[in-house]
């Protein structure tokens, strides 16, 4: 069927001008219905009666990136920029497919070029939104959001965003009416499920709460080894409920805290609805279910938090360690890992934390920080490969390997397949796995060259954040490293350890 869409759409016309109104919303309510992979043939068909209709090329590419089929949405937004340019739902067709790509420089100018033509967009206030929360400027993207959602009341991505400025029974209700549109079976709606029994179960208890002051705190990093003199991570000794210790790898690349569901049923915690959503990773093999409870007490060094979410899921643990611990845990404080002397530092920011109900936007990164380009709990980094254009890089503490995309290495230098390295992640074992030659990564004013870098297809990623990843910057360049994570201002620093 891939084959065929694109020939059937880069064929010429049939009917110009057979679009019909009935046949656009049928389209439409497939999109947003998560029905992707129809709503692609239908968009399909209307471009063929006519290919300059340009709100088609924007309704196609959203369905062939949400039904994971990136490398047509591409060709299809070339269409739609070639039939037409002076049409904003092309431009913001053209912008969403370079957003997929990771560049997210051209997304920006294509929205913002969408929105020149049309300021009442709604796929190009959506898609500058996107830009905006990838900025770390939350305020903007909210309100850019909301616009968008006032301009398409039925579309249930704006609607759910509307829904994150409303609080409490109102904000479950919002999310209500979005999950009635999309198709039970969705990822998307399971999505919703599970928030909103979360939410539910939940009730009005403040969650993620500080319990001990606002003040700086130090805290004492402990290998993840395989054996004695063979370090891999970095891990933090973590206590729940006031009655079980675990030890969590600091995970970069990871949201919150994660453990097993063994776990947590030992640490007596509280069981948040009985909705699972899949943890996705690295890896080949289906993904897990993952389960949402609430831990009454947290406590790391002399630092706690109350009622704070933990999520389980089999593969969190492992023979080395108990579970994973993400440093957007502390986002009120500047952060601050030292992988070499094995230090967390916690300082605050001026005045008292902020309470995190209301989006602020970022400032431009503080003197001597690099922009962090955020993506939900991902943390990605602006580095060239081979003196070749900005790509997105994860920046992963969970990952005992530096990597890179196939596709990506490919684009520069010599690749071969692996046979014998085994690469695992949440998803079990990657079927594929490659050595990329003579790769120079550069980011954040460092250099980091490599004769050797291991390979393997990051798509899969892509398609769940919704964004390129070019590769992961993992322990490899990072145990040498201090970096300082500065999520008010979606920044980092990094300086290396001598």
């Amino acid at each position: 069927m891939k084959a065929v869409y694109i020939v059937l759409l880069l064929s010429g016309s049939i009917a110009p001008g057979a679009v019909t109104p009935d046949a656009i919303q049928q389209a439409e309510r497939e999109l947003f219905a998560a029905r992707y992979d129809r709503a692609a043939e239908l968009y399909a068909k209307l471009l063929r009666d006519d290919p300059a209709w340009a709100p088609g090329y924007y309704g196609a590419v959203r369905s062939l990136i949400g039904a994971y089929r990136a490398h047509e949405a591409y060709s299809v937004a070339e269409e739609g920029l070639r039939h037409s340019p002076e049409m904003a739902e092309a431009q913001a067709a053209a912008g969403l497919a370079a957003y997929r790509r990771g560049d997210l420089t051209t997304a920006e100018a294509c929205f913002r070029k969408a929105l020149k033509i049309n300021a009442r967009d709604a796929p190009g206030l959506s898609g500058l939104g996107l830009i905006y929360n990838s900025i770390s400027k939350f305020k903007s993207a909210r309100t850019l959001m909301t616009a968008a959602y006032r301009i398409s009341p039925g579309d249930p991505r704006l609607i759910a965003a509307w829904a994150n400025t409303l609080q409490g029974d109102e904000h479950i209700a919002a999310l209500q009416r979005a999950l009635a549109i999309y198709d039970p079976g969705s990822r998307e709606a399971r999505a919703l499920r599970v928030h909103i029994a979360r939410n539910k179960a939940a009730g009005n208890r403040k969650l993620r709460r500080l319990a001990t002051p606002y003040q700086n705190y130090q805290i004492k990093l402990v290998p993840i080894s395989r054996g004695p003199g063979q370090p891999y991570g970095v891990g933090l000794r973590v206590q729940l409920n006031q009655g079980h210790t675990v030890q969590l790898m600091l995970d970069t690349g990871a949201p919150g805290i994660s453990i097993s569901p063994k776990a947590a049923e030992k640490a007596g915690l509280e069981i948040l609805g009985d909705e699972s959503m899949e943890a996705r990773g690295i890896g080949n093999q289906k993904p897990l279910e993952a389960f949402g409870y609430l831990a009454a007490e947290v406590a790391i060094g002399d630092l706690q938090f109350a009622d704070f979410p933990v999520q389980a899921f089999g593969s969190a643990k492992s023979a080395d360690y108990d579970g994973l611990i993400g440093a957007d845990l502390f986002q009120q404080f500047l952060v601050s890992i030292d992988f070499k002397d094995m230090r967390l530092t916690l300082d605050t920011y001026p005045g008292e934390p902020r309470a995190g109900d209301e989006p602020e936007d970022a400032d431009a990164p503080p003197a001597g920080f690099f922009r962090l380009f955020r993506f939900g709990h991902h943390l990605t980094v602006h580095t060239s490969v081979n003196q070749g254009p900005l790509q997105l890089f994860l920046i992963d503490s969970g990952s005992t390997a530096n990597l890179i995309d196939t596709d990506v290495a490919r684009e520069s230098t010599k690749v071969h397949g692996d046979y014998q390295t085994v690469l695992r992640g949440i998803q079990g074992r990657a079927d594929k796995v490659a050595r990329a030659s003579q790769v120079s990564l550069v980011f954040a004013g460092f250099r980091q060259d490599n004769s050797d870098l291991l390979a393997t297809s990051l798509e899969s990623g892509g398609d769940v954040a919704g964004v390129g990843i070019a590769g992961i910057l993992g322990m490899p360049v990072l145990r040498q490293m201090k970096m300082t994570i500065d999520y008010r201002n979606g920044a980092a620093r990094f300086e290396h350890k001598k």
